[in-house]
């Protein structure tokens, strides 16, 4: 039963180990194609191409589909909310009960810098996941080859693991902010933490206790045997 259960174990690393070889080969022409972009961008002059993109929304309520009205007096009022926005002022048009918005029409503008440091942030970020596939692909590498689950350098790497988490904790956020700063055309960085990935680190820092402590049972078992 026990040689069974290492046998998959073992079989389920190797696997394992297969598809996180494939994720890395698919993350490294990522990342290439990336750096290529960035270094084109750079080399080409800023002024050379530039990229254009409407950011306004058309919105369309067909109200006759649920059988519903809205009132003049409501059209008015919903009118004086979104129009007088200063920010995002939407235009209000009702027709036969349908209520058509449209948001006003930004030209988005691009230079090949802007394009630049988006490929550059993205590239970042690939290299992070290059990290930690390397560590993910070093951990299935261990469980491909263990005698035991509770072996030391299972343990080890499942911690070195948990370690490459970490720093996606504030990445993810700041890769995000910088995107949005430049789709925006304004700076606007801001600083947080990602919970989702500080839950997933400290879920994998808990399952490595809890594999060092069935360590100890098992020498404490085999050396009452």
């Amino acid at each position: 039963m026990k040689e069974e259960a290492i046998k998959k174990i073992n079989k389920i690393g190797k696997i394992s180990n297969i598809f996180a070889l494939i994720c890395k080969i698919l993350v490294g022409m990522g990342l290439l194609f990336l750096l290529a972009g960035t270094v084109a961008c750079f080399v080409i002059p800023e002024s050379l191409i530039k990229l254009g993109m409407n950011t306004g929304v058309d919105v369309t309520v067909d109200l006759n589909s649920i059988e519903q009205t809205i009132s003049n007096e409501d059209v008015e009022v919903l009118k004086k909310d979104m129009e007088d926005d200063e920010e995002d002022p939407v235009e209000v048009t009702v027709d036969n009960n349908v209520l058509c918005f449209k948001g006003a029409d930004e030209k988005l503008m691009l230079t090949m810098r802007d394009v630049a440091c988006l490929f550059l942030v993205l590239a970042l970020s690939m290299m992070m996941t290059m990290v930690t596939l390397c560590f993910i692909s070093a951990l299935c590498k261990a469980f491909r080859d263990c005698e035991t689950p509770f072996e030391d350098n299972v343990i080890k790497k499942m911690q070195n693991f948990a370690y490459s988490l970490i720093p996606w904790a504030l990445i993810s956020t700041v890769t995000q902010s910088v995107s949005n700063s430049l789709m925006a055309n304004k700076l606007s960085l801001t600083f947080s933490v990602d919970i989702g990935v500080i839950v997933v680190v400290l879920v994998v820092f808990l399952l490595v206790h809890i594999f060092k402590y069935g360590a100890v049972l098992q020498q404490e078992s085999d050396e009452t045997l």
